[in-house]
């Protein structure tokens, strides 16, 4: 059996963020304002309320797409790590490999990060936030920060090498009879199980 699990999760604003949608929502209402003051001046209303109803509609449209949300897909022994703006575009930040796992550990912002590449993938929160170290064969040892969840944690730990998941072996037996359908291989230190989860998504 497979494993296979998606989580998703959306990237609070930072004071950035904020900035610029206010400055668009400034500039929309002034735009609109000036729309109503020139045509009700030369007695085109109903063409000002349809041209200030067009400009609402593009300026939802153009805050929509200053929202981030992260998904994370573990497939089997795979990682992806995918970003989606305005809800509507996506981009593979990021593919790996959870056979060349080398660590997972809870993280703290600002501390030192030991990998030739870092992948921001977090709410900016500040809580529940990881640091996932991985092997690759293009970039060398992978970091990405992110907030996985249980059931994003215990797939993932399903799926790296014995030696590695040996270390995570505690916290794995401990997430086990939550999300497996079959235990029989709970007690195996090998690792060598695959297991069905299902799907879980979180907003």
């Amino acid at each position: 059996m497979d494993r296979f699990s998606e989580q998703l999760i959306s990237k609070m604003p930072t004071g950035k963020d904020m900035f610029l949608r206010g400055l668009l929502i400034a500039a929309g209402m002034l735009l609109i304002g000036a729309i109503m003051f020139f045509l009700t001046g030369i007695g085109a209303l109903m063409v000002g309320v349809v041209l200030s109803a067009a400009v609402i509609w593009g300026l939802v449209w153009i805050l929509q797409g200053t929202i981030t949300e992260y998904e994370y897909i573990v497939t089997n022994d795979d990682l992806d790590i995918d970003k989606i703006t305005g809800r509507r575009k996506r981009k593979r930040l990021m593919t790996v490999s959870l056979r060349e796992a080398k660590e997972l550990t809870e993280y703290v912002s600002g501390s030192e990060i030991n990998a030739d590449i870092t992948v921001m993938a977090h709410d900016e929160t500040g809580v529940d936030m990881y640091c996932f170290i991985c092997g690759t064969k293009d970039y060398g040892d992978v970091a990405i920060i992110f907030n996985p969840d249980k059931r994003t944690i215990f797939n993932m730990i399903g799926g790296f090498s014995p030696a590695v998941k040996q270390k995570y072996r505690e916290i794995y037996d401990t997430l086990a009879p939550h999300f497996t359908e079959n235990e029989d291989d709970d007690n195996d230190p090998s690792g060598e199980e695959t297991v069905s989860t299902g799907t879980g998504t979180e907003d």
